[in-house]
């Protein structure tokens, strides 16, 4: 199982079950966490520049990194939910240690990140009959309703490093059209769908028990989007930060010019912007 890991040496990931880690800083805070949902067939060292900006944000917060690959497609729901209990442990450790509200930041890329972090909600909600009250959500480069082709070309590229692409192209294809079809003669839910109304339903995901200027914390997103993703269509993007905004939801919209899928804090200044997007997640006080 491959484990990101951080460039500094005395910072290190320990695995929890497979494509889930946790890494505890020396000095942590209880009930700090970052939980980090990656996208599909994420590089580790594109995630461990998003791990060393969490890093430099919030020193002491412990992070739980959930990684994706096309398993979260093929496998079912059952499963998913068996996968995901080491991840729903840890989070449950962090909230069983803190003595007053926890500071919880939640950062999903494409639809991998999203569709993990609905998996991980859904079980947190089925053992703690509760909201996981958070401090901010960050959705990057997502999530998408689902096309057919784009969801294809994703796929295919998360699979490029592994195998001929070629026999990618037919696989992809096979998965997709028993996917699509299974939609169709009403088997289930679309994933996407249940994807994107689950991550800001109030049962599955709360604001913090706190109140600031003597009012009630608002649950706080921030979208990062550009216009030249190929995976994504941007008004999937905004139409969810739409959906949003008519569930109560502080929302803040962040749009890339020029950068592609999940590469949006990439070179100096995206990375200095990027910074930007996390600290005020996690820092910031909604007006």
């Amino acid at each position: 199982m491959s484990i990101a890991k951080v460039e500094d040496p005395t910072t290190h990931f320990f695995p929890l079950g497979p494509r889930i880690s946790l890494y505890t800083p020396e000095h942590h805070v209880p009930g700090e966490l970052i939980i980090l949902c990656t996208w599909l067939g994420a590089a580790l060292k594109h995630i461990n520049k998003y791990i060393q900006m969490h890093c430099t944000i919030a020193p002491n917060a412990r992070i739980l990194l959930i990684q994706s690959d096309v398993s979260i497609v093929t496998s079912s729901y059952s499963s998913q939910a068996k996968l995901i209990v080491p991840a729903v442990q840890a989070v449950e450790a962090v909230l069983a240690e803190c003595t007053s509200s926890p500071k919880i930041l939640v950062h999903t890329f494409s639809n991998g990140g999203p569709s993990n972090l609905t998996q991980l909600l859904l079980a947190l909600h089925s053992s703690r009959h509760q909201a996981l009250p958070i401090t901010g959500l960050i959705l990057d480069s997502g999530p998408a309703v689902g096309k057919y082709a784009k969801s294809h070309h994703s796929m295919l590229l998360s699979l490029q490093r592994s195998i001929p692409w070629v026999v990618g192209w037919v696989i992809c294809h096979c998965i997709l059209i028993l996917l699509f079809t299974s939609i169709a003669i009403g088997r289930y839910e679309k994933p996407e769908t249940m994807w994107r109304r689950s991550i800001l339903d109030e049962k599955f995901v709360g604001e913090r028990d706190e109140e600031r200027n003597g009012q009630k914390s608002k649950r706080k997103v921030c979208y990062v989007y550009s216009k030249t993703d190929e995976h994504v269509d941007y008004a999937d993007v905004l139409g969810h930060a739409q959906m949003a905004r008519e569930k109560g939801w502080d929302v803040r919209v962040e749009e890339s010019v020029g950068t592609g899928h999940c590469g949006h804090g990439r070179g100096l200044e995206g990375k200095v912007r990027y910074e930007g997007i996390i600290r005020n997640c996690w820092e910031e006080e909604v007006e």
